[in-house]
């Protein structure tokens, strides 16, 4: 029987292509964002940033790629990725973490080379990585199915991202993560509220603290591009 709202889809010309359905994995959950991306884009020209910003998340993906994970979305200065599609979840978070690892490795040789010398402040980014149970399938509106992974999990790995700000550390792993993580690092814990999530979060600081440097008002990033590509 068919409801006002499936008539409201039809009326709307919705077209939804899902071609199989969602299955339940456990998987390791990344969360990436660019930090100070809003103050480069007033101070830079629109199209040079995103530039950039293009071509290290195509950096990124083939990091993400080489320890088996695989990228679900990229919207503007964020990333999306999850890893366990074909492995176990403590193989898995290791992945992530590794994964992690060598973007900000990748993030800081682009900075010591290049952004730091000529442009005087540094790209940061922070990230947020958790595990658990999700939803897994494709799902596509008006186009190709497209992976999608949905679940709880999801929305605190992205919370958890949010939090390196406020915390002050651009890595921060759930403490689902770092009980299996296969490192002796005894990173700071603390029980924080994440927006949306019921109840504490016991969370690792897994990273180190931001650099606090203000932002010039016009600098050229010709050099960025020619670098980057």
């Amino acid at each position: 029987m068919e409801t006002n709202f499936d008539l409201i889809c039809k009326n709307a010309g919705a077209s939804v292509a899902l071609h199989q359905p969602d299955e339940r994995q456990e998987l390791a959950i990344l969360f990436l964002d660019v930090r100070n991306f809003t103050g480069l884009m007033e101070s830079q020209s629109t199209q040079t940033v995103i530039q950039v910003v293009r071509r290290l998340f195509t950096a990124f993906n083939q990091i993400v790629k080489s320890f088996k994970g695989k990228v679900v979305e990229v919207a503007g200065d964020s990333l999306y990725a999850v890893f366990g599609l074909q492995s176990n979840l403590k193989d898995a978070v290791n992945d992530a973490y590794q994964a992690a690892r060598i973007i900000f490795q990748t993030v800081d040789l682009f900075n010591d080379a290049y952004t730091e010398p000529y442009y005087g402040y540094p790209l940061q980014i922070g990230v947020g990585l958790h595990a658990g149970e999700v939803f897994v399938g494709e799902f596509g509106l008006d186009g190709a199915p497209q992976l999608s992974v949905m679940g709880l999990p999801v929305n605190i790995a992205s919370r958890l991202q949010a939090q390196t700000k406020p915390l002050n550390n651009d890595l921060i792993v759930s403490e689902d993560v770092y009980r299996q993580l296969e490192i002796t690092d005894g990173f700071e814990q603390q029980a924080v509220a994440l927006q949306g999530i019921t109840g504490l979060q016991h969370v690792r600081l897994a990273g180190k603290p931001y650099k606090a440097k203000a932002l010039p008002v016009a600098v050229e990033m010709d050099y960025l591009l020619a670098i980057s590509g």
